[in-house]
């Protein structure tokens, strides 16, 4: 009889600082950390770890795993077995995170969905991704003060070259609460640029001026938090062609209550679905792109079908890009409402069985957003 092996937390993140502060977790609840290596078999790897050892947990950052798994669904169909799925940590601290893509990875079976993993937010009281941690391993709740201990005595600091950590240093706050403090502070309204209207949106010098107000800021740290909240895809330029300025030029934050409304695992059964997007094989100078669907006929049918704005609905895809579900056909561009060409990485439906997993809540919803077109 095979005598399982000792439980290790296995890490596998973006940067070295999450790195640091997570190994740091680890050692303060006696749970030995361990790297899992990126690359094409680094979920195999894993799967075969978690089944050696029953009581492992493994921290996985989206954008580290990626040569492994492109998207969310491609994650879940490489971890099959639901137990196992259960015991995996993810974390995506080089981009935006809302609740309702939180809630879609719970769906999916995961532990849980993180982006803040730096020591200030780690050390706070109740650090729901410290107690997750805990709880999977089986160690005891860690106190605060504890952990505190653990990050000075490892030197482990916030990474000023990183836009999460240069943005919690200078504000106090994490990337989205910024995000949604500028919302609720700095008006948006409808713009007209050449006589065309950009709904929704400020200008980068009111950014600039709130920034500077609200947290003591001279204009040029200003403008760096704008570039940050802008790296993490929380504030973008109307058109995605420029970086964030002290400009008149038209940006606008990527929250909006009618957006956070739906369900992202269900916006994707919608669009995926053999009667959604317009999917075809489409040619550009010359050039044929199989299977793909444009842009601007993507944002309007989506707009029309969950009653949202055309720059509500370009956030909404632009969500699903970011998870792996949709890309340019070259790399080049997010979504955006033009004559651009996209294509689905993999077909929802295979993936989603591969995966042994339905979002039974999210193609309801899907259902009735049908039944009601």
């Amino acid at each position: 009889m095979n005598t399982p092996l000792p439980p290790t937390v296995w890490l596998c993140l973006a940067s070295d600082a999450a790195r640091q502060a997570l190994r740091a977790v680890c050692m303060a609840m006696r749970q030995p950390p361990a790297d899992l290596v990126a690359g094409p078999d680094a979920l195999a790897r894993l799967d075969a770890a978690l089944v050696a050892q029953p009581h492992s947990v493994a921290v996985i950052d989206m954008a580290a795993i990626a040569p492994a798994a492109s998207s969310l669904i491609a994650l879940a169909a490489a971890l099959p077995d639901p137990q196992r799925r259960a015991r995996v940590v993810l974390t995506r601290e080089l981009a935006g995170l809302w609740p309702t893509e939180q809630a879609w990875a719970l769906e999916l079976g995961f532990a849980g969905l993180w982006a803040d993993l730096d020591p200030v937010s780690l050390a706070q009281p109740g650090q729901p991704l410290v107690e997750c941690l805990a709880r999977l391993a089986g160690a005891p709740p860690l106190p605060p003060e504890a952990l505190a201990q653990y990050f000075s005595a490892m030197q482990v600091k916030l990474d000023d070259a990183a836009p999460r950590h240069r943005i919690r240093r200078a504000t106090g706050l994490t990337a989205e609460a910024l995000c949604h403090a500028m919302a609720s502070h700095v008006k948006a309204i409808d713009r007209m640029y050449h006589f065309k209207t950009y709904p929704s949106c400020h200008t980068g010098t009111e950014v600039v001026d709130w920034l500077g107000n609200r947290f003591k800021l001279k204009r040029p740290a200003a403008v760096r938090l704008g570039l940050d909240l802008q790296a993490l895809d929380l504030l973008q330029h109307v058109v995605h062609e420029q970086p964030f300025a002290d400009l008149p030029n038209f940006y606008r934050p990527t929250l909006a209550s009618a957006v956070d409304r739906w369900n992202l695992g269900a916006v994707y059964a919608l669009v995926s679905q053999p009667s959604g997007l317009d999917v075809k094989d489409r040619t550009y100078l010359g050039t044929t792109y199989a299977r793909c669907f444009v842009g601007a006929e993507a944002v309007q049918w989506l707009a029309r079908r969950l009653k949202l704005r055309s720059h509500e609905a370009e956030i909404l895809l632009n969500r699903l890009l970011r998870f792996g579900l949709i890309e340019h056909v070259t790399g080049e561009h997010p979504v955006r409402d033009g004559n651009f060409f996209y294509r689905f990485t993999v077909p929802q439906p295979a993936m989603a069985s591969r995966a042994g997993y339905a979002p039974m809540g999210g193609l309801r919803l899907a259902g009735r957003l049908q039944e009601n077109t």
